[in-house]
C-alpha cells in the first residue's frame, strides 16, 4: 500500500484501509496455520465527493489484496472494472441483468468498482432496478471469495442505495468516507501532477494556486484533485503560448509554470480569496448565531 500512503492527505481513510487489510493478511495466516478464523465480507463502499481518490484508493485495494492472497488473479495485471448505469442500463428485458452479470465475470480476480451506486436504485423503471440490483446481491454472494467489490458515490445517496434491497448493507460491512481535500493536500496534489508530466510551478504559481483553491472551495459542486487537474491542463495550455514567444527558451522556461500561466493577476486573485474567505466567515458567524438562539430557546421552555 505504498502508493496509497504517497497519496496527499486522507490519514484517515489510510488508517481504516490499512486495518481492514492487515486484518484480512493476519486471518488468512492464522487459517494456514489452523486456527479459528471469522469469515470476512471483503466488500464496501466508499462515500465522498468527487476527485477525492475513491478510484485510485480501489484500484490499490485490489492490487493489495491479490498479493495478501485475499483474491487469485490469473493475469499479472489485477482486473479493475468500473461500472456505470448508463453501461448496465437496456430497453430490453432481461438484457440490464446479463450486462451485471458479464461485469462480474469480467471482474473476477480483482475489483468491480460501481460508480454513482444510487444510479440503479432511479425511481423511472423500478422493476428494472429491483433486477439489477437481486442480480448484484446474486453475484456478490457467488464470487464473494473471487472478487471485490466497492459501490461508490455520495454519503446521502448511498445510504439510500443500501436501504434498497435488504441483503445489500449486509453484503457491505464496511464503509469508507473520502473526505475533501485541505488545501496544503491540493497544492501537494499539483505538485505530483506537475511532477509526472515533468513540469515544475514557480512558488508564485504554488501561492496563486492555493487561493485559487480557497474560491473554488467555496462554490458547490468542488471537485477536489479534478478541480486542480482542471486548473493544470490549462496552465500547461497557457505556458505553452507564453514560452512560444521566447525565441530560444531554456530547460528551465520549457518546464517552469509561472503565476501568470495560472491567473491574469495574482494579486487579483488574493484579492477574491480575501472575499471567500469573508463570506465563510459570515456564514460560520451566522451559524453561530442561529445555534445560541436556539439553545436559548430550548432553555426558556
Amino acid at each position: 500500500m505504498n502508493k496509497l500512503a504517497a497519496m496527499p492527505g486522507m490519514q484517515g481513510v489510510k488508517d481504516q484501509i490499512e486495518q481492514m487489510i492487515q486484518y484480512r493478511r493476519i486471518a488468512e495466516l492464522r487459517k494456514q496455520n489452523s486456527l479459528k478464523t471469522s469469515p470476512q465480507s471483503n466488500h464496501m463502499v466508499f462515500t465522498g465527493n468527487p476527485g477525492t481518490g475513491k478510484t485510485t484508493a480501489a484500484r490499490l485495494i485490489g492490487k493489495a489484496f491479490v498479493e495478501i492472497g485475499l483474491l487469485k488473479s490469473s493475469d499479472k495485471s489485477v482486473p479493475f472494472v468500473e461500472v456505470h448505469h448508463s453501461m448496465i442500463t437496456h430497453p430490453h428485458v432481461g438484457e440490464a441483468e446479463k450486462r451485471m452479470v458479464a461485469k462480474f465475470k469480467e471482474a473476477r480476480g480483482g475489483v468491480l468498482f460501481i460508480d454513482e451506486a444510487y444510479a440503479f436504485v432511479g425511481k423511472s423503471d423500478a422493476r428494472t432496478s429491483e433486477k439489477v440490483v437481486a442480480t448484484m446481491v446474486q453475484y456478490i454472494e457467488d464470487m464473494r471469495d473471487q472478487i471485490v467489490v466497492i459501490a461508490a458515490g455520495y454519503p446521502k445517496n448511498m445510504a439510500e442505495f443500501l436501504s434498497f434491497n435488504p441483503g445489500l448493507a449486509s453484503r457491505f460491512p464496511t464503509t469508507i468516507h473520502f473526505p475533501d481535500y485541505e488545501i496544503p493536500d491540493l497544492v501537494q496534489v499539483a505538485q505530483q501532477m506537475l511532477l509526472e508530466q515533468e513540469y515544475q510551478g514557480s512558488p508564485e504559481f504554488y501561492e496563486a494556486l492555493a487561493s485559487v483553491m480557497w474560491i473554488e472551495k467555496s462554490k458547490a459542486n468542488f471537485g477536489n484533485a479534478r478541480t486542480v487537474r482542471n486548473h493544470i491542463e490549462r496552465s500547461i495550455r497557457r505556458q505553452a503560448m507564453r514560452v512560444a514567444r521566447t525565441p530560444q527558451p531554456s530547460r528551465k522556461d520549457l518546464a517552469t509554470l509561472t503565476g501568470e500561466d495560472l491567473v491574469h493577476s495574482p494579486q487579483g486573485v488574493r484579492n477574491s480569496e480575501k472575499e471567500a474567505l469573508h463570506k465563510i466567515i459570515l456564514d460560520a458567524q451566522a451559524r453561530l448565531f442561529a445555534l445560541d438562539l436556539k439553545e436559548l430557546t430550548q432553555r426558556t421552555l
